[in-house]
């Protein structure tokens, strides 16, 4: 008798099965997509228990004379019964709301509500986004899940999906980038920096900070007039680019450089120091540090240009002043990748001291680097608007040091390279990498390093700065050190 009425059950279910009408959701985690078969049943949406199962890499045994489901993973279950809403797990009774449906040869479950029943089985968190039609599926510190973008007729829209609504600030920098601040945000940098860009987009930059995450979005046309907003259903950060010129029928059409979906190193930035009023060091013999730089960072270009992978813009290319917020601004509105600072140090106080060395930023860790910086800050002096006494507004601060965070990493591994470089190159003492406080490789917004190459104020150093040959070698090692960065960063990517 109990084998005939489950014999007439499924008879009837698999009738109403053919009344359901299927379409497809989705499982992501982590840039990976499955799809889940799911099914309408009134306002509610189902989904195939056999598909999250292999989404989600849980076991799945249907036992059909008991009419129970059993989901396991490691040593945990969840069992679902058909006609009721119940779910049991390990030791605990989850409601559902709704019972599981049995529909052509699988279970259908109920997406918003059992989602939450599965949080407790799987390693990740999840949660249901209804109009997306998406199992999202997160590391459990994670509250930043993904980003979505969609071009316009009259501009372009991003949307940050949350997992819950968090304070955040939207602002665009130097033309080009949209910045997003949230504030007890956590994200999974990795992913946001590899995730596939759309064709408007030509960089995205991720970073995870002690109480805030930062998403930055560069676009390859300035960015004018938007507006930002929070949406529910799923929790999201709404920012609408008011442009015509996104307009997606258009995208088809645009030339390569606007096309181009290279996330490498496209352009570097020279910077010799000094010039025009200022001299810079002067050696016992007179050599001027601002002629030697010159020379090495025309060296530096030409192997660059001769290389063909990057564009090169130097801050000066003649014997002309500027101050050392003229080249931060050069090097940011040419929207540089690398920022290369050359300089040749010296030492009132030691007139032996010897040697290379490449800073990147960072706080002074000796009273050397502290000296060194201290040198090479003298410009600012160049600059009329620049008062020791001068306000320093908080929030702009905190914005910078975030950025400047961002790249400090980068920075170190890219000085590391251009001095293990100098030391094979110019056979004199290496003093190695350090960090400092210089002014202008804090305004830049990029990873960027400050060459010392040598002792213009060492009378043996200042003889071998004056030699063609030694200058040639001298920008032979930074050209190394940069294509060995470049040639990592392009294969991480």
């Amino acid at each position: 008798m109990i084998r005939l009425f489950h014999f007439l059950f499924f008879v009837l279910v698999l009738f109403a099965a053919t009344q359901s009408a299927h379409s497809e959701s989705f499982y992501k985690y982590r840039g990976t997509v499955a799809a889940i078969n799911d099914i309408s049943e009134g306002e509610l949406t189902y989904l195939s228990l056999m598909d999250i199962a292999a989404a989600t890499g849980c076991d799945l045994n249907w036992d059909p004379m008991f009419l129970e489901a059993r989901l396991r993973l490691g040593k945990s279950e969840l069992v679902l019964s058909m006609f009721s809403s119940f779910i049991k797990f390990d030791d605990q009774l989850l409601n559902m709301t709704f019972p599981a449906l049995y529909r052509n040869g699988d279970l259908y479950v109920p997406a918003i509500t059992f989602t939450k029943a599965l949080d407790n089985l799987v390693p990740t968190s999840l949660f249901w986004d209804e109009t997306e039609k998406t199992i999202w599926s997160e590391e459990r510190s994670y509250n930043i899940i993904d980003m979505n973008f969609e071009p316009k007729m009259n501009g372009y829209l991003i949307e940050l999906v949350l997992r819950d609504k968090l304070p955040y600030e939207v602002y665009v920098s130097e033309q080009k980038w949209i910045n997003i601040n949230v504030f007890g945000g956590k994200l999974d940098e990795r992913y946001f920096r590899t995730r596939t860009r759309p064709r408007a987009i030509k960089r995205i930059r991720a970073f995870q900070f002690d109480e805030s995450a930062q998403l930055a979005i560069k676009f390859f046309r300035t960015i004018g007039k938007f507006h930002y907003s929070f949406a529910t259903n799923p929790p999201r950060i709404q920012i609408s680019i008011i442009d015509t010129t996104f307009d997606p029928a258009m995208l088809d059409t645009l030339d390569d450089e606007y096309t181009d979906q290279s996330d490498g190193i496209n352009v570097i930035i020279i910077d010799p120091g000094h010039g025009g009023e200022e001299n810079g060091a002067v050696g016992p013999q007179g050599l001027r540090e601002k002629d030697v730089v010159l020379s090495v960072a025309t060296k530096l270009r030409d192997l660059l240009e001769l290389d063909g992978r990057v564009r090169v813009i130097m801050t000066r290319d003649t014997d002309k002043t500027l101050t050392l917020e003229e080249r931060a601004n050069i090097a940011n509105f040419e929207g540089g990748d690398l920022f290369i600072s050359i300089h040749a140090n010296a030492s009132g106080d030691h007139p032996k001291a010897s040697g290379s060395q490449t800073f990147f930023l960072a706080a002074a860790m000796n009273d050397a680097a502290r000296a060194t910086a201290m040198l090479e800050n003298r410009s600012l002096m160049l600059n009329d608007d620049f008062r020791s006494d001068t306000p320093v507004d908080d929030l702009n601060f905190i914005l910078l040091d975030l950025l400047q965070t961002e790249y400090l990493a980068e920075s170190q591994e890219l000085a590391t390279n251009i001095q293990d470089r100098l030391k094979k190159k110019l056979k004199i003492k290496s003093r190695g990498v350090d960090q400092a406080g210089f002014y202008v490789l804090n305004k830049v917004l990029m990873p960027s390093v400050l060459v010392e190459l040598a002792f213009v104020s060492n009378k043996r150093e200042e003889a071998l700065l004056k030699k063609d040959s030694f200058q040639q070698k001298a920008a032979d090692a930074i050209y190394e050190g940069v294509k060995k960065f470049i040639d990592k960063y392009d294969t991480d990517n």
